[in-house]
């Protein structure tokens, strides 16, 4: 396809990017489950917190690792082969887990595991924004967030059912995850399969010279890094131990949190459909600042709060909110950049939020550990401000930004 798809969304170019998403969700469901699978079921079969946070920490670091470098390729020798193989990657992996125990092999999984996290990181945004014209940009996005917090929402769901099915299947619950495992591993191989057929013949036309752009824009990168910093920085203080914050605060489990967690990825993921109408109506940044600045208020009053059940509707609504204002500003990083530095601009911006992100978690841990239940909720707001106020300074206030038009000068 030489041609982007039309604003309209009538394209072609759209409707592939559409499915595109569509052809993920198997993926998606089982990494969803995964993520229960390794925190909470491989400590009650053996394995020791140690060694869980080596299966999170290596797959975490690989992605990281190698974003930016095929960010770079993708620039210049296309994205579709990276995807194809990222989420072959990734199915494998998945697969690894649903046939051993071994704490070796399960390394090696999570390292392949990361590479596709890495590769499909580079990419994904940028496939997505080369697809489609900036007047149907956001409605991709959305779709996109949609597709990823209902399918991994649902995966998290998953354990929770298993009760019902035990003693009337005659199943253990071990044998429940073995089953479960395998049967999403399976599933997920629809995935590198669909997004073959759907972009085998597609052509990439975005970099015909296969030429490095180089690293221009670097002023408007570093800008992007600010606000992504602060936000992710921010945000690992207290959103990755919610479950644990649960805990020491009200003294309720993972039959409580775990749904709470669950049914708020699905509901974030609808909420998602709302980005597009908020960003027609106030304006694309202004809807970003609108969404990320009200998720900041609900999250800082859940510290405050003393039911239990009124902090859980408000960590929904925050997380909603905060999932709305997400699509809009991926849609707006992918399309202030030419269409040949899209996924050096992805990786990066990916690896600048989850790298604080995982740093800020350590700390938001130990003060939790301390009794500070308040205090990560007050630094992690401060930081939404720190990149509230950037976002506003470095793009808002500027007249350049307001179109979100794809701009050909550097910065």
């Amino acid at each position: 396809m030489s041609t982007p798809a039309p604003a309209t969304g009538e394209g072609s170019g759209s409707r592939k990017a559409t499915l595109i998403i569509f052809s993920l969700a198997p993926i998606f469901l089982d990494v969803g489950f995964l993520q229960v699978v390794i925190s909470a079921w491989l400590p009650t079969i053996g394995f020791t917190p140690l060694q869980v946070g080596i299966l999170i920490t290596v797959q975490g670091a690989l992605a990281v690792v190698c974003a930016i470098p095929l960010g770079i390729v993708s620039d210049i020798y296309g994205r579709k082969l990276i995807l194809i193989l990222a989420s072959l990657a990734g199915s494998l992996g998945l697969l690894v887990y649903a046939v051993t125990t071994s704490f070796a092999l399960l390394l090696i999984a999570s390292g392949v595991l990361g590479l596709a996290e890495g590769a499909t990181v580079a990419v994904w945004n940028a496939l997505l924004a080369d697809l489609t014209e900036t007047g149907n940009r956001n409605k991709i996005f959305s779709l996109s967030y949609v597709m990823i917090s209902v399918a991994s929402g649902f995966g998290l769901l998953l354990p929770g059912l298993f009760p019902l099915f035990e003693a009337p299947l005659g199943l253990t619950d071990y044998a429940l995850h073995r089953a479960v495992l395998t049967l999403l591993g399976v599933l997920s191989f629809a995935s590198p399969i669909g997004v073959a057929a759907l972009l085998w013949r597609h052509k990439e036309t975005h970099n015909p010279g296969r030429k490095f752009s180089g690293l221009k824009n670097l002023g408007l990168i570093a800008k992007l890094g600010v606000v992504g910093g602060a936000i992710g920085f921010g945000a690992g203080f207290i959103i990755p131990l919610v479950g644990t914050w649960f805990y020491l605060r009200f003294n309720v489990g993972d039959s409580y949190s775990g749904p709470v967690l669950a049914i708020s990825s699905i509901l974030i993921g609808l909420a998602a459909f709302g980005s597009p109408r908020l960003a027609k109506r106030y304006g694309q940044m202004n809807a970003i600042m609108v969404s990320t600045g009200s998720s900041m208020v609900f999250m800082l009053a859940m510290a405050f709060l003393p039911n239990v059940n009124l902090a859980a509707i408000f960590y929904i609504i925050r997380t909603g909110l905060m999932n709305m204002a997400n699509p809009l500003l991926d849609s707006f990083s992918m399309s202030i950049f030419p269409p040949e530095q899209r996924g050096l601009v992805s990786a990066i911006s990916n690896t600048v939020f989850r790298l604080p992100n995982s740093v800020s978690t350590s700390f938001g841990g130990y003060l939790l550990g301390v009794g500070m239940l308040a205090l990560p909720f007050i630094i992690a707001s401060a930081l939404y401000i720190v990149g509230l106020v950037a976002f506003f300074a470095f793009f808002v206030a500027s007249s350049k930004y307001k179109t979100a038009s794809i701009p050909g000068a550097s910065n």
